[in-house]
């Protein structure tokens, strides 16, 4: 589902348009913040130059945006609040890998502000300390077996990782996996398998359920998580319409990268339908789709009120403004 091309362009700029969903999907809950309505919310130009745009991550203490494949593939770039924006790592510099060409996809900020990235080209997942320098291979097999193409990662508010590992598994070749990490023990333990490809995943705020999209059921899952990061009780949260049903545009588009917000709402990037959807949870009720700027909408990360959103076919970062809170997975600094 990859789509390379150059672009070496940076740019902070306004966009207009927006998908407009005919009707009115299901009323949020009255205690949670109320979101805009999908038409009102235009995709604002945020930033390009991204050879395949993925794995937004924003650091809550400087505001800076990380997106990977900046001017190349295997470059994460760094985007200031002020638009200024550099190759902040080079994975194939700094982390060089023999028969295999590093390329992160899913990133997140742990609670010391470096970043952890999933390293689909090199099959490995890295923390990348501060400065972007220093790059520590946390783990790149289990059970003595090398991990295919690690695709996204999600922290707990504890740090721990949780991390995808689809390889080439379709609808028909249910052969992905999903991994934790141990921030304490620094051990690796799988804790699904047999998945249609998983993609992108999320912890919930209160830290009792983890969500993983899997991509090829078109479908997200959930999975009751306890303290030490056991899993069970594996279930559908939500299944994405097939075929467009009144005010909800449906058809076959896979559920990518995902977030949360401090409510509890997860935000869907989902590839080539060119929008995010905003499911509620627990119940699982879709109550937002909002048009992401371009087809292969990747992933998303909150920025203040803001959502931003990765689009491939787009080699671009659009904003969402939602005038709503993102879940800060970091503890507090």
């Amino acid at each position: 589902m990859i789509v390379r091309r150059s672009s070496i362009c940076l740019t902070i700029a306004c966009c207009a348009g927006a998908l407009v969903i005919a009707g009115r999907l299901d009323a949020d809950d009255d205690a949670k913040p109320e979101l805009p309505a999908s038409h009102s919310v235009a995709p604002q130009l945020h930033a390009t130059g991204f050879e395949f745009a993925e794995g937004p991550a924003v650091n809550p203490k400087s505001g800076d945006l990380f997106v990977v494949n900046y001017r190349g593939n295997g470059r994460i770039g760094r985007i200031a609040t002020d638009g200024t924006a550099q190759v902040w790592c080079d994975l194939r510099v700094a982390a060089p890998l023999d028969g295999r060409s590093p390329q992160a996809n899913g990133l997140k900020i742990d609670n010391e502000q470096r970043i952890v990235a999933a390293d689909a080209g090199g099959g490995r997942l890295l923390r990348i300390s501060r400065d972007g320098k220093q790059v520590e291979v946390l783990a790149d097999r289990w059970k003595g077996k090398r991990f295919d193409a690690v695709n996204d990662v999600a922290l707990d508010a504890a740090g721990n990782i949780y991390f995808s590992d689809p390889g080439e598994s379709t609808y028909d070749n249910p052969i992905g996996s999903v991994y934790r990490y141990s921030i304490r023990t620094k051990q690796v333990t799988r804790i699904d398998d047999e998945l249609a490809y998983p993609n992108g995943l999320a912890v919930t705020p209160d830290q009792k359920h983890l969500c993983v999209a899997e991509s090829h059921k078109f479908r997200i899952l959930i999975y009751d998580l306890a303290p030490d990061g056991a899993v069970a009780n594996r279930r559908v949260l939500t299944e994405f319409p097939a075929e467009s049903q009144g005010q909800i545009r449906g058809g076959k588009f896979y559920p990518d990268g995902m977030i949360f917000d401090n409510s509890g709402r997860l935000y869907v990037a989902m590839w080539t339908g060119g929008f995010i959807n905003v499911v509620d949870t627990p119940s699982g009720k879709l109550v937002r789709q909002y048009d992401a700027g371009g087809s292969k909408a990747t992933n998303c990360h909150f920025s203040g009120k803001s959502l931003l959103v990765t689009v491939a076919a787009k080699e671009a970062v659009f904003r969402l403004d939602l005038g709503v809170e993102g879940f800060q997975y970091q503890k507090a600094p």
